[in-house]
């Protein structure tokens, strides 16, 4: 099914590159977010496609029909996410819009140099091969693409401010075997010995296979460590994030991921307390110069005034659209029982984990049981019994998401992009908050038929991929 031309098309606009609709009718990731009806989705990550009811969302929105309307609908979309987020009568964050996580990345540094102009920064950064692209680049204060999210080219790796001096710790997330590793303690070194820099501790609860960093050391460690937590995943509950506000901690959210709207919309949720402090800070212009690039007065809630006035008045439309059809998506999926859907998702690993054991061709990732359980990783093997490399899963993922198959009514297939660790590589298959929706509406006895006759197709192709 094809949407509302004129619609669709803003669905694509208002970020980098990787929105683009190349040749052959898709994106990067070998997919087109309009077209889903014959699209067996079990990918939920970075890129995901329309459904029934999102579609719907669109064909009927009058988001655009004057420009009232859609700064009216912006501050719309703030209250809903407070109403999700906040508990009753609560109010205790502030928001950054940015189209993806990586433009999210960038605030950090920003708020850094603006609280603390003469310093320079270092930055703490955990599962960096497990996060979005362009994330370590944006965190060093370079642009991770060509293009911003107001459709203006930009430099690729070039420096955004020549001012901002930015060292990077990076902590890998697996070792060679790809057991993940626990960093609590070095990283308590790195921060507790150096006295001279402003110091961000970059942590993240749900990377690409779900880790979840030791949030514990937060409170133990010296209170002048600004701390961003990456929930970009958001496989999360209201009292995680609530927690880490109260621990004075920046957070990451999208609704891009979990929640299955198409790329990219994404979200910080800054404490009051922080918030504050910028506001009473003496905001030097020769420090958000080049940051107006990236950012808008419209992605700043009015919390941010001082810093505010420093950015342009420019819109993104099709920014402000995908938070419409995400936030559609997390309130629908915010009033289905807990119990429910915990209970679903439990059934489905273990029927995913069922098919892995199960199968020659795969074989589970280490430390699965640490993860989220609605994200499974997993190793494929050739039919030598040799690991596919990074660059073998690449053409795997390619050939297998392009070809056609007979699931039911669905024709086409989608998983996880393949992910890069030290001495390997893997892949994922994971449920969204779509994907719960329309199982729970299935008989329980047949629910995950789909998905194993999935896996066998996996295993099939895995089999004859050399």
């Amino acid at each position: 099914m094809e949407i509302l031309k004129d619609i669709s098309n803003l669905v694509f606009q208002g970020g980098d590159e990787r929105l683009d609709i190349l040749e052959t009718g898709n994106n990067k990731y070998h997919i087109n977010p309009t077209v889903y009806d014959n699209l067996f989705n079990r990918g939920s990550c970075t890129c995901s496609t329309l459904n029934p009811l999102t579609a719907k969302v669109l064909e009927e929105t009058d988001l655009f029909e004057t420009p009232d309307n859609i700064i009216a609908t912006r501050d719309h979309q703030i209250k809903r996410i407070k109403s999700l987020l906040n508990y009753e009568g609560k109010d205790e964050f502030d928001l950054v819009f940015a189209p993806s996580g990586s433009d999210l990345a960038y605030l950090p540094i920003l708020f850094s140099k603006i609280l603390k102009p003469t310093k320079e920064i270092l930055l703490i950064l955990t599962c960096p091969e497990e996060l979005g692209s362009g994330s370590q680049m944006a965190y060093l204060g370079k642009y991770y693409a060509n293009r911003n999210q107001f459709g203006e080219e930009v430099e690729k790796g070039e420096d955004i401010n020549l001012r901002y001096d930015v060292n990077l710790a990076r902590f890998k997330a697996r070792n060679d075997e790809g057991q993940i590793i626990k960093h609590s303690n070095e990283i308590s070194d790195v921060l507790i010995q150096d006295k001279k820099k402003s110091k961000i501790g970059a942590l993240v609860i749900g990377s690409k296979s779900g880790i979840e960093d030791d949030i514990s050391l937060i409170p133990k460690l010296d209170k002048d460590v600004m701390w961003v937590v990456d929930l970009c995943q958001f496989r999360n509950s209201k009292s995680l994030v609530n927690h880490l506000l109260g621990m004075g901690c920046m957070v990451m959210i999208t609704g891009s991921k979990f929640y299955m709207a198409p790329p990219f919309c994404g979200v910080m949720l800054v404490p009051k307390s922080m918030t504050q402090k910028i506001n009473d800070s003496e905001i030097l212009p020769k420090y958000t110069e080049g940051f107006d690039k990236i950012f808008s007065q419209y992605d700043f809630t009015n919390g941010f005034s001082n810093l505010k006035k420093h950015f342009r008045k420019k819109i993104n439309k099709g920014l402000i659209l995908r938070w419409e059809i995400a936030l559609n998506e997390m309130e629908r999926f915010n009033d289905i029982p807990r119990a429910n859907s915990s209970k679903l998702i439990q059934s489905w690993n273990a029927t995913i984990r069922n098919s892995i054991l199960e199968s020659n061709s795969f074989e589970l990732m280490p430390h699965q049981e640490k993860t989220n359980q609605s994200i499974i990783s997993f190793r494929v093997k050739s039919r030598f019994g040799t690991y596919l490399s990074y660059d073998d899963l690449k053409g795997f993922y390619q050939e297998t998401v392009n070809d056609n198959y007979e699931i039911g009514s669905y024709t086409k297939i989608f998983f996880g992009q393949p992910v890069k660790y030290s001495c390997g590589a893997f892949i994922r298959v994971a449920l969204g908050a779509n994907n719960i929706y329309t199982l729970l509406q299935e008989e329980e006895n047949t629910r995950f038929d789909n998905d194993k006759l999935f896996m066998k197709i996996l295993d099939e192709k895995a089999n004859s991929f050399i």
